[in-house]
Order: structure tokens, then C-alpha cells, then sequence
């Protein structure tokens, strides 16, 4: 997790030692509430994000959708396709936040004690606030397994990416979790 010292301000996660190099990362994107026209772009920029930071192992991109009604099913396939895997929650957000905690734990389990690297991706911001997310995270944190929350906006951000395919990530807009 971040310290928020100056060489960590701009990392997602703290700089691999050379044995955790291959660290995995779980991406978990709360897609309900933001849209991605062009899912390939959005996973090569998360993955270009998670290998800048010197991380070369497994990433895994799941997706958390509401009701399937609302959302086309072409976009759907445009994930699949992408290699982003579509999980959809009937209920709300609480539901959905919830299943997402339970997917993480099973994730935890399968990875512990070697630990890994969990990217949430949410417009959530006072996900920390909400359904014991924060007492998890903090719970996993102890356990070696490094957290970041970002905004879906740091790997698409709508009008850079509405022009052009090349891959920009702002760090000016990521946030840090829990050292404020």
C-alpha cells in the first residue's frame, strides 16, 4: 500500500522487489456507472500501467455490471473480447459491491500467503466508506497484498482517448486509499 512518500505518489503500487516482480494483479472495475466504448483500449492501458510499475505477472480484469437488461450485449462481447470478464449482479449497488468483496476474498484465499496486487476501478469515491471495503482492505494490506482505487478515468479518460488510441494514464488524477 501507499505511503505517501514522494516516490510513491505517482505508483499505483510499491516498487517491486526483484521477487515480486511477478506479483499478480486482480483489476476489479465497478462498470455499472461508466461506460467504455472501446474495451481493448481501456485493459492495454491498465495493463501498460501495471508494467510500467515493474510488475510482469498474471493480470486478471474482471468486470462488475448491474442488471443485464441495461447493459447491450454487444458490449458485453466487446469486453469478453477484450479480455475483460463480465460479471453481471441483479440488485443494486450494495449487491454488486458486496459480490465483489466475496470475488475478492475467494481471490485472496487462492493467492495467500504469496499476495498479490488489487486494482479497484470505481467513480466510487466514498467506496472506502461503504461496505466494509476499507476493514478488507486494511485486513489483506497486513497480509502483503497491495491495494490502489482509482478512477476510471485514469486508464480512459473520456476526451483524450475519444481522438486518438494511444495509451495515457494521468497521474494526476489517481488517489491514494487509506493514507489520505
Amino acid at each position: 500500500m501507499s505511503t505517501g512518500t514522494d516516490e510513491t505518489m505517482d505508483r499505483l503500487f510499491p516498487k517491486p522487489l526483484r521477487k515480486e516482480m511477478l506479483r499478480s494483479t486482480y483489476v476489479m472495475f465497478d462498470a455499472e456507472d461508466f461506460s467504455i466504448p472501446d474495451p481493448l483500449l481501456f485493459k492495454k492501458n491498465i495493463v501498460t500501467a501495471i508494467e510500467k510499475e515493474g510488475y510482469r505477472g498474471r493480470i486478471r480484469i474482471n468486470g462488475y455490471f448491474g442488471p443485464k437488461i441495461t447493459i447491450p450485449q454487444d458490449l458485453l462481447d466487446q469486453y469478453l473480447e477484450a479480455g475483460i470478464y463480465s460479471k453481471i449482479f441483479e440488485g443494486d449497488r450494495v449487491a454488486r459491491m458486496n459480490m465483489m468483496l466475496v470475488e475478492l476474498l475467494f481471490w485472496a484465499m487462492s493467492h495467500y500467503p504469496a499476495g498479490t496486487n488489487v486494482l479497484i476501478i470505481t467513480k466510487n469515491q466514498k467506496i472506502l466508506e461503504e461496505h466494509k471495503v476499507r476493514d478488507i482492505i486494511e485486513a489483506l494490506a497486513v497480509r502483503d497484498f497491495y491495494f490502489a482505487i482509482e478512477h476510471p478515468d485514469t486508464f480512459y479518460p473520456p476526451a483524450a482517448c475519444a481522438e486518438s488510441s494511444e495509451l495515457f494514464i494521468p497521474i494526476a488524477t489517481r488517489k491514494r486509499t487509506l493514507d489520505g
